[in-house]
């Protein structure tokens, strides 16, 4: 059957307006972050509900066609973008109910096309959240991208990564048939199912094991009290010091830090004016607002900019004195271990409105940003961070012909901590930009020339600096076709997993080149 055949068979499936195949959508769905040097695609489709989407994946793989999930897409991995031709990209962001809410028994069933941002104000009028609610890009971040990458940031430090909020998921296999997770008698959620069971499985695949419909996830109560503060040391090493020795302290719901020339970017972005009247007006409505606000506009950005190691710590309460007293002690051991109190700034807008428009995709000037990151052990994150400078000296003279700045943040998630360096450079803006970027940045950026020489520095020193992190002990969130995966693997656990991605996906259709590679690649590489 040919890809005429194919295309009459999903509109006759799923509509004619949901199935697309211009190249202009076809060509904006073969693109992440990194770029998109993919092979297109023959159409999109976006199921509207999850029997439409089990038959329109089933109806894919057929006809002999790989299935390609993808939600916001704001990953940098290539995990969604497609590598043959002949691909179908399945994109989620239609299915976004948050289908069921039990406040009692603390849990939410959501779509896995919903973003974070969505997921966290329908929970708000009920008080409650999900543990870990969110990564910094949940204005668009999917629930489905998130789980299926692993991702981290609000609530991380106390509650860990995504995957520790779910309890359990319905996923679509490559064949069609649905599977649930996590369910006890009458095929209720559980919080603590007999036996084993495959909910994790599905979390940190990619996509490869089979696409996320939905996803069952934890509640938790908002806490009543929020409180902040912000430290400055003098090195990085004094900075994840105290990252390491606040790990585990009651309350601490988010624990992260900038290098100089993170502060650098800030400050040249404007971060001093806090990014407009409409996040100052955020902190004005809280007790005491105004006067607060003020005062942080006063402040300006130079403070920003002097910065050299911050920390910045958003710590939780039953009430404003049990939230405080945590505070305290945090605030003990950083001033102990030689740090200087700073204005709160940063947590403060942070949390004021977590999830906003996306600036962050491009750099302060309009340059193309990639990051890269690994995720260390705690005793690790020296070595880590040593491993990341001795890189970058390396390459200080090659950084400057190309005008590649690298700054880091660093961010604790439950036990371990990770390093993200991320890479500016001036280049042209790629699809991703123009389509996602705010539009003032398009519009003040997009006639920037193409540096394709500069690219390609970019790209190489970015893969260094990820082999130089996983020699040093890191591991990665959101592999894709990225970071390495099988062939760190135990001969016995590389044999196991081989098996359940045939059992799952024996045809190898399901986000084919992810997590495993594929036959045609591993004769490339013979």
């Amino acid at each position: 059957m040919g890809e005429d055949d194919l295309l009459h068979a999903l509109r006759a499936c799923l509509g004619d307006d949901r199935v697309d195949d211009g190249a202009e959508v076809v060509a904006d769905h073969a693109v992440d972050i990194a770029g998109g040097d993919g092979a297109g695609a023959l159409a999109v489709v976006r199921p509207g509900d999850l029997d439409t989407l089990a038959r329109a994946v089933a109806v894919t793989t057929s006809h002999g066609h790989p299935v390609v999930p993808r939600g916001g897409g704001h990953s940098y991995t290539g995990g969604v973008v497609p590598a043959r031709a002949e691909s179908v990209v399945f994109d989620l962001t239609a299915m976004d109910r948050v289908v069921e809410i039990d406040p009692v028994n603390r849990w939410v069933r959501v779509e896995a096309g919903c973003t974070w941002a969505a997921l966290f104000e329908a929970m708000a009028p009920h008080g409650l959240r999900v543990p870990f609610f969110g990564p910094l890009s949940g204005y668009r971040a999917t629930i489905g991208g998130a789980l299926s990458q692993r991702a981290a940031f609000f609530g991380s430090a106390r509650h860990g990564f995504s995957d520790a909020s779910v309890l359990g998921l319905t996923v679509v296999l490559a064949n069609g048939e649905v599977l649930r997770t996590g369910q006890g008698d009458a095929g209720r959620p559980h919080p603590a199912v007999s036996g084993p069971d495959a909910t994790g499985l599905f979390l940190g695949d990619c996509g490869a094991f089979g696409l996320k419909a939905e996803a069952c996830l934890r509640l938790v109560p908002v806490p009543p009290a929020c409180v902040f503060a912000s430290f400055d040391f003098a090195t990085m090493a004094e900075l994840l010091a105290v990252q390491v020795r606040l790990t585990g302290q009651p309350g601490l719901a988010e624990c992260f830090g900038f290098d100089p020339a993170a502060h650098a970017n800030l400050a040249r972005a404007g971060f001093g004016v806090m990014e407009g009247a409409e996040i100052v007006a955020e902190v004005a409505r809280r007790p005491a607002g105004l006067a607060a606000a003020a005062r942080l506009l006063r402040r300006g950005r130079a403070d920003v900019a002097e910065l050299s190691h911050s920390l910045h710590l958003v710590v939780e309460g039953d009430d404003e004195a049990t939230a405080l007293a945590r505070l305290a002690r945090a605030g003990e051991i950083a001033l102990l271990a030689g740090g200087r109190a700073v204005p709160d700034v940063i947590p403060r807008v942070t949390r004021a409105r977590p999830f906003r428009p996306i600036k962050a995709l491009l750099g302060p000037a309009g340059e193309r940003w990639l990051p890269v990151h690994g995720v260390f052990r705690l005793g690790d994150a020296d070595a880590g961070a040593t491993a990341v400078a001795e890189t970058l000296a390396r390459h200080g003279g090659e950084m400057a012909r190309h005008a590649i700045r690298v700054s880091t943040l660093t961010v604790t998630s439950g036990d371990a901590l990770i390093l993200e360096p991320q890479l500016f450079w001036p280049d042209a803006l790629n699809r991703f930009h123009r389509r996602h970027a705010t539009a003032d940045q398009v519009r003040d950026h997009g006639a920037a020339p193409a540096r394709p020489e500069a690219r390609a520095a970019a790209h190489a020193l970015r893969a260094e600096l990820g082999a130089a992190m996983r020699r040093a002990g890191a591991e990665h969130l959101q592999l894709g076709r990225y970071y390495p995966y099988e062939e760190r693997l135990a001969p016995e656990m590389r044999a196991l997993l081989r098996s359940l991605k045939a059992t799952l996906d024996p045809r190898g259709l399901m986000a084919p080149g992810v997590l495993f590679q594929t036959a045609e690649e591993k004769d490339e590489e013979a």
